[in-house]
C-alpha cells in the first residue's frame, strides 16, 4: 500500500556542491558546456591502486565556521564544509535567514567523517602511548558531532537524523522528510546528503575492482570499466503547501513521490533484473499519481559499473514496457563521479535545476551504447520540456530508492486511505537483548536488577603494543540455538550477529518465530561506530599492504551491512534504513518506525540498536575516562500499532551544545507527571564527570536501574538496550517504567513504557 497525503510538498530551497561548481549557478554552467571533473588523486597515496582519478571539490579558502573555535577547525571534515556551503544556499533561494520554523533536519551520509578517523586510527596504530589530540579527533569523527557544529552555527536546537544506506542515503534521506510531511509530524523539514572522497572508502572500491582504470566513468557504455569516485553536498528544503503558503514562499517543484525497497541479491551486486529498482520506480510514480509514459527525464543510478548499469536498464524497461524508448536517461556521474552518500540528494537537486531550466545533463564520454539500453540515453546537454523528473539511488546493501519531482501545475494526487489510525500510539509487541550478561532479554535484567559483577578482560592490541591497561567486557558466545544456519553469517562482523539474536528473540516473544507469520516487516537500524573490526583490518591492511587489502572485508565496513543482513535473512524486501548517531538516537528510529506503520508500509518494524567492541574501540573508550569499560551488544524492540503489550512513548528530541542546558531539560523532563514513575531505567554510567547533566537533575523513582554502570559503555546499543530492559521490566511488574536517555554530545530523550490490554 502506497499512501499519499491529499497536500502537496513544495521543494521550496535547493543548494548543491559538487565537483563541476560550488552552487547551482556553477553547476548549471557546468552541464551546458558538458565539462567533466576528473583529475589525479593527490590527497592521499594511489601508486599501489589500479585507479589514480576522481573528481574533487575546490572548497574556499575562507573561513567557515566561525562559532568553532579556530583551535578545532582543523577538525571539521571536508565533506562537512560542503554541506554547510550547500545549507547557506538553500537557505537563500528559500529566503530564509536561519533554520527558525525548520521542524526537522535530516541528512545521508556513507563514510560520515572517515578523514579524521582515518588520522585517529593512524595516530593510534603508530603509537603505544595515549596521544595528545586524540580525544578531539575521536568527539569530530563522529557524524553527529560534525552536524552538531552546523547548528551551533545557526543556534538550532532541533532533531537531527543521519541516514546511513550507502549509495542511496541522500535519496532515503529526502524521502524520510517527505514521509514526515505526509504524516503531519512536521511542516518544514530540511533534507539532503554529503560525502567527502576519503582514503579507506576509496582503497576499498578499488579493492572491489569497481572503480574504472581508464580514468573516466562511461555509464550505459558497451566498454565501461567501472565508475570514478566524486565529493559533493546537496540539500532541499521540503515544506508542506500550507506551511509555504503561510510565509509566501516560492517553490521550486513538487516533492511528488518516493519509495524505498531492499534488494535480497546481494551485499554489493543487484539483481541483474533490478526486482528492487521496479518496486521503487513503480511505488514512487503511484505516490506521485504519474504512469511511466508521464516522466520526462530519468536521473539514472548510472554507475558505469557493468553489473549495475545493465540492471537498471533491465529495471527501467521491464518498469516502463514500450514507453521506454520515450524516455530520457542520463547518469551525471559520468561528469561529476560517484558521490556515494550525497549522490542521491545532489541528483535530486539536479531533477530540480532540469526542471527549472527545462533541459537535461549528458550522460559523457560514452563511445558505444550498451544493446540493454532501452530508452533515449541523452549524451549531450539538450533543451527540452522536463514537467516530470524521476532519479534512482541504489547503495551496498542492497538499498534502493527512487524520488519524483513534479511541476508546480500539476495536481497532488489523490490520497488513499492509511490502514492504521495516525494517532495509533507506538506498542512494543517482543523485545530481545544480546549483552556480556547473556543472548536473552532476562538474563540482562538480572543481571541489572542483581547488581551483578560482570567479568571483564584486558583488550588484546591486533597492531602494536600498549603501555596502559584497556578492559573491555564482550558478549559471550552465542548459544546453539541463538544464531541460524544462514551463509551471509559466516563471514558478518560480531554487530551482525549481536543484530541477528536480539531481532529473533524480539520476533520470538511477539509470537513470530524466525519471523514467521509477522507480515510486512521494515528494519530501522542505529550503531554509532559501526563494523570497528573489519573497519580496522582493513584499513590496516590499506595503510600496511595497499595492493593486498581484501576485497571480502570492505563491504562488511559499511553501516547498513548488518542491517542489510538480518533483512536477507528474513526476506525482508521492503523498508531497511540505518541511523548513525548517539545511542538515544533509537527513540529517532521509533518516530520513523511510527510513520512507516502509519502510512501502511509495514506490519511490523524490528528497531535495533547495536554495537561491537574491539581495541580501537576500547582505547577510545578509556580516552573519555580511565573507569569507562567499553563493551558491545544488541537491544532490539518489534513495534507495531497494534494487539496487547506495552506501549511506548516518548518525548521529541532536543539539541544542546552546552551541558547546563541538558541538565535544565533533564530536571524538567523529570517533572512531568507522565515520567515521575515508580521505576525507572537511568543513563547514569557511574562515574561523575560524565553523569553530571543526569545527576544534576536528580531524580523522583522509588526504583532506579543503572544498566550502564553493570555492563559498561556499549555506544550504539546503549539505549536500545535501556528500552529493552525497560520493556522486560514492564512486562514482568505489569507497571510503566520510564527511562531518560541524556547522549554525551547533542539530543536528550525521555521515554516511558507502559503495560496496556
Amino acid at each position: 500500500m502506497i499512501p499519499v497525503s491529499s497536500q502537496r510538498i513544495f521543494v521550496t530551497g535547493a543548494g548543491i556542491v559538487s565537483p563541476l561548481g560550488l552552487d547551482w549557478r556553477e553547476n548549471e554552467a557546468s552541464f551546458r558546456a558538458n565539462r567533466t571533473a576528473f583529475r589525479p588523486v593527490t590527497m592521499f597515496d594511489v601508486s599501489e591502486r589500479i585507479a589514480k582519478t576522481a573528481a574533487h571539490v575546490d572548497l574556499p579558502t575562507e573561513r567557515l565556521f566561525l562559532k568553532t573555535p579556530r583551535r578545532r577547525e582543523h577538525l571539521i571534515d571536508r565533506g562537512t564544509k560542503m554541506l554547510l556551503l550547500a545549507l547557506r544556499e538553500t537557505l537563500a533561494t528559500a529566503r530564509m535567514p536561519g533554520l527558525e520554523g525548520v521542524d526537522a533536519i535530516i541528512i545521508g551520509t556513507s563514510a560520515g567523517a572517515m578523514g579524521i578517523g582515518q588520522e585517529y586510527f593512524r595516530h593510534a596504530a603508530s603509537s603505544p602511548s595515549k596521544l595528545p589530540g586524540q580525544l578531539s579527533r575521536l568527539e569530530f569523527y563522529q557524524p553527529q558531532r560534525q552536524l552538531n557544529a552546523i547548528a551551533m552555527e545557526y543556534g538550532w536546537h532541533g532533531p537531527m537524523l543521519l541516514v546511513s544506506n550507502a549509495c542511496a542515503s541522500g535519496a532515503n534521506a529526502i524521502g524520510d522528510a517527505m514521509a514526515m510531511i505526509q504524516t503531519g509530524k512536521a511542516k518544514r523539514v530540511l533534507a539532503g546528503g554529503y560525502d567527502a572522497i576519503a582514503e579507506l572508502v576509496y582503497a576499498g572500491f578499488d579493492t572491489l575492482r569497481a572503480l574504472a582504470p581508464s580514468g573516466i566513468p562511461r555509464p550505459f557504455d558497451a566498454a565501461r570499466d567501472g565508475l570514478a569516485l566524486g565529493e559533493g553536498a546537496a540539500l532541499v528544503l521540503l515544506e508542506s503547501e500550507e506551511a509555504a503558503t503561510e510565509r509566501g514562499a516560492e517553490a521550486l517543484s513538487m516533492a511528488a513521490g518516493y519509495a524505498t525497497a531492499t534488494d535480497l541479491h546481494h551485499l554489493t551486486q543487484p539483481d541483474p533484473e533490478g526486482k528492487a529498482a521496479i518496486r521503487t520506480m513503480t511505488g514512487a510514480c503511484a505516490m506521485a499519481g504519474v504512469s511511466p509514459s508521464e516522466v520526462s527525464y530519468i536521473n539514472s543510478h548510472g554507475t558505469g559499473t557493468p553489473y549495475n548499469d545493465v540492471a537498471e536498464a533491465s529495471a527501467v524497461k521491464a518498469w516502463a514496457g514500450d514507453d521506454a524508448a520515450k524516455i530520457a536517461l542520463s547518469s551525471t556521474k559520468s561528469a561529476m563521479g560517484h558521490l556515494l552518500g550525497g549522490a542521491g540528494a545532489v541528483e535530486a537537486v539536479i531533477c530540480l535545476m532540469a526542471m527549472r531550466g527545462q533541459w537535461m545533463p549528458g550522460s559523457l564520454n560514452v563511445r558505444e551504447t550498451d544493446p540493454a539500453v532501452c530508452f533515449d540515453l541523452v549524451q549531450s546537454f539538450r533543451e527540452a520540456p522536463v514537467p516530470v523528473a524521476l532519479t534512482n539511488s541504489f547503495g551496498f546493501g542492497g538499498t534502493n530508492a527512487t524520488l519524483v519531482f513534479t511541476s508546480l501545475d500539476r495536481p497532488a494526487a489523490k490520497a488513499s486511505s492509511p490502514q492504521s489510525i495516525p494517532s495509533a500510539p507506538l506498542r512494543i509487541r517482543g523485545a530481545g537483548v544480546v549483552s556480556p550478561a547473556g543472548w536473552s532479554s532476562q538474563a540482562l535484567l538480572q543481571a541489572v536488577t542483581e547488581k551483578a559483577e560482570l567479568p571483564t578482560t584486558e583488550c588484546t592490541r591486533s597492531i602494536g603494543t600498549r603501555d596502559w591497561t584497556c578492559l573491555v567486557r564482550t558478549a559471550p558466545a552465542a548459544p546453539l540455538d541463538r544464531l541460524p544456519k544462514f551463509p551471509r553469517l559466516r563471514r558478518a562482523s560480531p554487530i551482525t550477529k549481536f543484530s541477528m539474536g536480539a531481532a529473533l528473540e524480539a520476533l520470538e516473544q511477539a509470537g513470530f518465530p524466525r519471523g514467521e507469520g509477522a507480515g510486512r516487516l521494515g528494519i530501522i537500524q542505529l550503531m554509532f561506530n559501526g563494523c570497528v573490526q573489519f573497519s580496522g583490518k582493513f584499513y590496516h591492511e590499506v595503510v600496511e599492504t595497499p595492493a593486498l587489502a581484501s576485497p571480502l572485508i570492505f563491504p562488511e565496513t559499511v553501516y547498513n551491512a548488518p542491517a542489510s543482513h538480518v533483512a536477507a535473512y528474513l526476506g525482508v524486501d521492503g523498508p531497511a534504513t540505518t541511523l548513525i548517531g548517539e545511542s538515544n538516537a533509537i527513540l529517532e528510529g521509533a518516530s520513523m518506525a511510527h510513520t512507516w506503520l502509519t502510512q501502511g508500509l509495514v506490519d511490523h518494524v524490528l528497531l535495533i540498536g547495536a554495537e561491537e567492541c574491539d581495541w580501537l574501540g576500547a582505547e577510545a573508550t578509556s580516552y573519555y575516562h580511565p573507569d569507562l569499560i567499553a563493551t558491545e551488544g544488541a537491544g532490539a524492540l518489534l513495534l507495531s500499532l497494534q494487539g496487547s503489550g506495552l506501549q511506548l512513548h516518548h518525548t521529541p528530541a532536543l539539541a544542546f551544545h552546552h551541558e547546563g542546558e541538558k541538565a535544565a531539560h533533564l530536571q524538567a523532563l523529570a517533572l512531568q507527571p507522565e515520567f515521575n514513575r515508580p521505576r525507572h531505567i537511568s543513563g547514569l554510567a557511574g562515574i561523575p564527570m560524565l553523569d553530571h547533566s543526569e545527576a544534576t537533575a536528580g531524580n523522583r523513582h522509588a526504583e532506579e536501574h543503572h544498566p550502564r554502570q553493570v555492563l559498561g559503555e556499549s555506544m550504539g546499543a546503549a539505549g536500545a538496550l535501556q528500552l529493552a530492559l525497560a520493556a522486560t521490566l514492564a512486562k514482568q511488574t505489569a507497571e510503566p517504567v520510564s527511562v531518560t536517555l541524556p547522549g554525551s554530545l547533542c539530543a536528550v530523550y525521555g521515554a516511558v513504557i507502559t503495560p496496556v490490554g
